[in-house]
């Protein structure tokens, strides 16, 4: 029997789809990678997958041969969860195409550009015997000739731009004594990566290529003599893993990124079983092998959740027993402060994580299962396909870098509400345990002490703006997604009218939390998006809102406020948004509702939050 990546039809488009998500992070051979392009391409043309993508306008500017990478990287795209319409240009010409890209490619609007560009092209190194001043001199040279281009493309398109940095050559010359030669080459281009990622600017994404090469051992991921034959910048064993890379960074620029990593225990956390071994016979933490494995493990699970993943627990145990490790035991890395949910019983899997994900207001597609048994790992592949479940290895020493080629959760920045998103989830579930004992809902809302400020857009802001608005899909009207340099030539048009709240409550500051922007069209405010974390739902920021832009509509003497809601199969929650504002229904086009309200009718809404603003309310 063939395997759906040798293109068997099964019944179920959806059921195969995600059957291909879960094998695809472990697949590398180029043939089966060509098979498996061709399958996803076929399901993609179905239209059954119509919800699973968000599109991406891509350009590929090629220094080197792309035709054997352009399939594979299509149907990585798709399964990241992206719809991608290609713009590839001619063959070794980006650096011009940078700098003075055609009229072609400037209407095709890239979102995203990417820059196959290898060591190749470094066009100056230094003689062997050069002074580390000459060597820094170059480095900065060539820093600058891929930089300024990209900087140029940037000024003209606003496109997002996701450049290779270099592997080393495949030959050195003095051996060992290069790490102590600032002009041998290997050293040179080390040099030259760090300060590549040093310099770049915010909207130019370093595609770790150098990375990617130590972890395959550069012997697999170059070929010379592909390179001299076809100017091949992959070998055929590496492809996989370039196009994976490039794919993750592309969808983490779009919001295609998970967000919380759900844990296993027994076995996964630790060596042993808790509840048969008790605390002193579990393997954690120095004096075995096994134990120093678990051990790097949960510093790596918290590292993710220092750059803003959200832990869960999953474990069938009992909860007291299942507890106690992270209170008791003094080799323990993660705490129980480190989760945001812990769910120890003899339920199935499955159930625990749907509980988790409507606990945090998660899709499940936003969720990272981790078990060590494959029975576990089963289950809930095959009861929630969304869910992102990585085949471990049986070695917990290999278990981060099971988690790591799955490329779950790539970012393409870091900011603050990243970093305190645990603190902000717990303090979330510590006032939902107060409302759900509330008898007195507004007094309950006014006991919050909230306080919020709206403001236009800003620079301080513009990260977690995009960041906000492509990752949000329950609390998101129009679903639309943008990259950076759209949010700022919005900020800096007057024709468009912006909006970024943030909240605190007495249990912390939530950060920014919700986005408002809209464009004026003669008498109208056109809303193009209007979205909120789901972790303040129901605390009457909306309403807020609501107050801020008619207030701006009627200073602007805008005479009607147009709201657009867009249905999806994860934003229902949003279904009666505009009709509670007091909105009217006024027609459909290709599925997408319009709400208008006039300006002087509109009635000014009463929410319990404090306002602390430099924009209009009334």
């Amino acid at each position: 029997m063939k395997t759906p990546t040798q293109g068997t039809l099964t019944t179920d488009p959806v059921e195969e789809w995600h059957d291909l998500r879960r094998k695809w992070p472990t697949l590398a051979d180029y043939s089966a990678l060509v098979r498996l392009s061709h399958r996803v391409e076929r399901l993609s043309a179905t239209g059954a997958l119509a919800d699973q993508f968000v599109p991406v306008r891509l350009a590929v500017l090629s220094g080197a041969t792309v035709d054997f990478l352009l399939p594979a990287l299509r149907a990585t795209l798709l399964l990241t969860g992206l719809r991608p319409s290609l713009h590839v240009t001619a063959y070794n010409q980006f650096v011009p195409t940078l700098l003075h890209p055609d009229d072609a490619l400037v209407s095709f609007g890239p979102q995203v550009t990417l820059v196959v560009n290898t060591v190749h092209h470094i066009q100056e190194w230094p003689e062997l015997g050069a002074s580390l001043e000459r060597v820094e001199a170059i480095v900065d040279e060539v820093c600058r000739s891929l930089l300024d281009p990209c900087a140029a493309f940037y000024e003209r398109t606003g496109s997002e731009i996701v450049v290779n940095n270099f592997h080393p050559p495949p030959d050195r010359a003095i051996m060992n004594l290069g790490v102590k030669t600032p002009g041998d080459r290997t050293n040179f281009v080390r040099r030259v990566n760090v300060a590549l990622g040093d310099r770049a600017p915010r909207y130019v994404h370093v595609n770790d290529v150098a990375s990617l090469a130590e972890m395959r051992g550069l012997d697999r991921w170059f070929d010379s003599r592909y390179w001299f034959l076809a100017k091949q910048p992959v070998s055929f064993d590496c492809v996989a893993d370039y196009c994976r890379s490039v794919a993750a960074m592309v969808g983490a620029l779009l919001g295609c990124t998970r967000k919380c990593l759900v844990v296993d225990l027994d076995n996964t956390m630790w060596g042993g079983i808790i509840g048969d071994d008790g605390l002193s016979g579990i393997q954690i933490g120095e004096g075995s092998p096994e134990g120093e494995a678990f051990k790097a493990f949960q510093l790596y699970l918290r590292e993710l959740k220092q750059r803003g993943v959200l832990l869960a627990v999953c474990s069938k145990n009992d909860e007291r027993v299942a507890r106690s490790p992270f209170t008791d035991h003094p080799e323990m890395v993660l705490r129980l402060d480190d989760f945001v949910a812990f769910i120890a019983n003899w339920s199935p899997k499955s159930e625990n994580i749907r509980a988790i994900a409507a606990e945090l207001d998660l899709p499940l597609e936003a969720i990272v299962f981790v078990d060590d048994n494959p029975a576990e790992r089963d289950e809930v592949a095959r009861t929630l396909p969304e869910v992102g479940v990585p085949e471990l290895p049986d070695d917990p020493a290999e278990f981060s870098r099971a988690i790591d080629s799955g490329r779950y959760f790539e970012i393409a920045s870091l900011t603050s509400e990243d970093v305190s998103r645990t603190n902000a989830y717990r303090s979330r579930r510590a006032g939902r345990a107060e409302l759900n004992h509330a008898t007195d809902i507004r007094a309950y809302l006014k006991s919050l002490e909230m306080t919020a400020s709206i403001r236009p857009f800003d620079d301080v802001s513009f990260e977690r703006i995009v960041q906000l608005t492509n990752k949000t899909n329950q609390f998101n009207l129009t679903t639309r997604r943008v990259v950076r340099a759209e949010v700022e030539r919005m900020a800096s048009d007057p024709r468009w009218l912006t909006r970024a709240v943030r909240l605190k409550d007495r249990f912390g500051d939530h950060g920014l939390i919700s986005v408002f922007f809209g464009h004026v069209d003669g008498a109208d405010l056109l809303a193009d998006a209007w979205l909120m974390s789901c972790r303040v739902l129901n605390r009457g920021v909306e309403q807020l809102l609501f107050n801020n832009v008619i207030a701006a509509a009627r200073m602007a003497d805008v005479k009607r406020v147009v709201g657009y809601y867009k249905p999806t199969d994860r934003n229902s929650i949003v279904k009666d948004h505009y009709q509670k504002l007091g909105f009217t229904r006024d027609g459909d086009m290709n599925g997408v509702e319009r709400w208008t309200v006039l300006v002087a009718e509109a009635v000014h809404l009463e929410p319990c939050i404090a306002y602390d603003d430099l924009c209009p309310t009334d």
